[in-house]
């Protein structure tokens, strides 16, 4: 329940109408106490002596909506809106359950309806800016949260999201300003140096970046992205793949509007992914063992799934993994390092496939000796990797200021021949775009020659 949920529970009322009915203020105050299988009864008891009670349809939404049942709980708002059109709570909680419903340019138009009445309403001022950014309207999010910021001026995400507004709109040294401003205010704040760390990158201000992501470090010795972030921008003591809780500590904290994130970068791995997939295995059957190694939201599930008799999925995220379970399409899902979970299933799979996961990895042999371990005799690994020219990486991959490593084709060639499992296909595409660019990339299929014997690894846990 949001604040304004509970301040209009709290009150019971909107200012100046009646509660109406004994039952609807027990239906109030056991609501406030989230005692809904109690509540719920009593607002459909006070609705059916009187259908249009405008605080019982409001409420009842309201309740509705926290259980998941988001249609009838916008209609029930909706149906309040009609008898008061100038309910600002009733509008802001609309805004509401459009959001959970994905609707973000609706939920943005409510949101507005709710500022006009209640201009100091700061949390709707904020989540009018989050549906805006969310729907590509990100000069009307900019105003939304810089209107935000004048009210709440100690919101760290209203600063935050606006430095999101500023870069998608291309104003690099605004956006900079934004991160700068949400840095001063939670000098921990993970994501503000990252965001900010690669935007002075792309504005040639490298030493800026590094001093930045320096003090960041001496502020919080211990933190993973800083650590990490610093090697990829200085060069010095790059990992061979990124920190175990690196990873996890990013993807925890993206989980949430991961997919709609990458919706706006035009994330394409998943679908490239299944189109290799296919081109190789003809028509599904149901009859493979596939894994899908760094499972991520699940985003490769669907297309996976008719191959699959079983289907399993691993991630180091925790929460990443919670909402590929959501999704319904997997046998098994597991939270673990992913060397690791190949090494302790010698022979499963007829198929892994990988979308956007081995981009944390920068030397590829500890992870690809377990990954041909892990296939049967003529199994197939696909994934993703994004792309280097040989001629800039001597050694076949590096750290770029993104926080992902890049390989080159013959890097690749080279690790998957090691490994008896030889490349079917090596295609250069584009990904996603990143700060608006093309990110570039390969899809390869790699195939494990039938009568190649237990592949030989070494595996070393990645420090913390």
């Amino acid at each position: 329940m949001n604040r304004q949920q509970r301040r209009a529970l709290a009150s019971g009322k909107r200012s100046g109408a009646d509660t109406g009915s004994q039952r609807l203020s027990q239906a109030i105050e056991l609501h406030r106490q989230g005692q809904l299988d109690a509540a719920e009864p009593l607002y459909r008891q006070a609705l059916h002596a009187n259908p249009r009670h405008i605080d019982a349809l409001h409420f009842l939404g309201v309740l509705n909506s926290q259980r998941g049942r988001h249609p009838e709980a916008a209609d029930l708002i909706r149906r309040a809106l009609a008898l008061d059109p100038r309910y600002a709570d009733a509008w802001n909680n609309l805004g509401n359950v459009l959001a959970a419903m994905d609707r973000w340019d609706e939920a943005a138009t409510a949101y507005q309806h709710a500022v006009e009445l209640a201009p100091g309403n700061v949390s709707a001022h904020f989540n009018r800016g989050v549906m805006l950014l969310r729907a590509d309207r990100n000069a009307e999010a900019e105003a939304a949260f810089r209107q935000t910021v004048a009210l709440a001026p100690e919101r760290v995400e209203a600063h935050f999201n606006l430095g999101k507004a500023l870069a998608a709109q291309g104003q690099l040294d605004a956006a900079i300003a934004a991160y700068r401003d949400v840095i001063r205010l939670q000098p921990t704040h993970a994501m503000a140096y990252r965001s900010r760390s690669i935007l002075l990158y792309r504005l040639e201000r490298s030493d800026e970046a590094i001093a930045m992501l320096q003090g960041w470090l001496a502020v919080e010795p211990d933190n993973p992205v800083a650590r990490h972030m610093l090697a990829a921008h200085s060069g010095q003591a790059v990992p061979g793949r990124a920190a175990d809780r690196y990873v996890q500590t990013l993807f925890d904290g993206m989980a949430e509007h991961f997919d709609e994130h990458l919706h706006r970068l035009e994330y394409r791995a998943p679908e490239l992914i299944a189109a290799a997939v296919a081109t190789r295995l003809g028509r599904p059957a149901a009859s493979l063992d596939v894994l899908d190694a760094g499972c991520g939201t699940g985003l490769c599930g669907p297309a996976l799934r008719p191959y699959a008799r079983h289907l399993a999925g691993v991630d180091l995220s925790p929460r990443m993994v919670e909402r590929a379970r959501a999704r319904g399409d997997y046998d098994e899902l597991a939270v673990a390092e992913l060397t690791a979970f190949l090494i302790d299933r010698p022979a499963t799979y007829d198929l892994i496939v990988s979308a956007d996961t081995l981009v944390y990895f920068g030397d590829l042999q500890p992870v690809m000796a377990a990954a041909a371990a892990a296939l049967r005799p003529a199994g197939r690994l696909a994934f993703t990797v994004e792309r280097i020219a040989e001629a800039e990486v001597p050694a076949g991959f590096m750290l770029h200021t993104s926080g992902r490593y890049q390989h080159s084709e013959a890097y690749l060639r080279e690790v998957l021949a090691q490994q008896r499992l030889p490349v079917e296909s090596a295609d250069s595409v584009t990904l996603r775009l990143e700060g608006g660019q093309p990110v570039g990339g390969w899809v390869v299929v790699a195939r494990r020659s039938p009568e190649s014997g237990q592949a030989i690894y070494v595996y070393e846990e990645s420090p913390s």
